[in-house]
């Protein structure tokens, strides 16, 4: 009778806060959002996307998939920080990029949406090719308003010479 007694209990604590639309139980703790960059133009050359910040430019390896080696991030850090341990956390960039074909790279933020950034492709020696400070619009691509989700912003286009 307890057991029945505990049961229904546990019936109408899940059925108020269900009605009553206080419970919310969102899976999904974190994701990755996306922005692809668009080479317009002589793309042969572009061995590499940067992304800069605050003066700052950093590139990652492409991410190869099905790979044991370990994955290969950046960030870009503001010229007064040395360390990662001495940025602060709302102003470095951590991102990953991979290269998607001759002509697009997509650049991931793990846990981050920034306004805005600037964009350069360099070639194998670090020449800069082409250069362009681009503004991010998100759009959520995935999960819920109530729970947030990935998200992609509009590509990037950057014309090479």
């Amino acid at each position: 009778m307890r057991r029945l007694r505990l049961l229904g209990l546990a019936a109408a604590v899940v059925a108020s806060s269900t009605v009553s639309g206080c419970s919310l139980a969102c899976t999904t703790i974190g994701w990755i959002d996306a922005v692809n960059v668009e080479l317009d133009g002589s793309a042969g050359e572009v061995a590499a996307v940067e992304l800069c910040t605050d003066g700052v430019c950093a590139s990652a390896a492409p991410l190869l998939p099905a790979s044991d080696e370990p994955l290969h991030v950046m960030t870009a850090l503001p010229e007064a920080s040395a360390t990662p341990s001495s940025a602060p956390a709302d102003v470095a960039l951590l991102f990953s990029t991979e290269r998607v074909d001759e002509d697009t790279w997509r650049i991931l933020f793990p846990a981050q949406q920034p306004d805005s950034l600037t964009v350069r492709a360099v070639t194998a020696t670090g020449e800069v090719l082409a250069e362009r400070e681009a503004a991010i619009e998100w759009r959520r691509v995935g999960g819920s308003e109530q729970c947030g989700g990935p998200s992609e912003g509009e590509p990037i286009s950057l014309d090479i010479p």
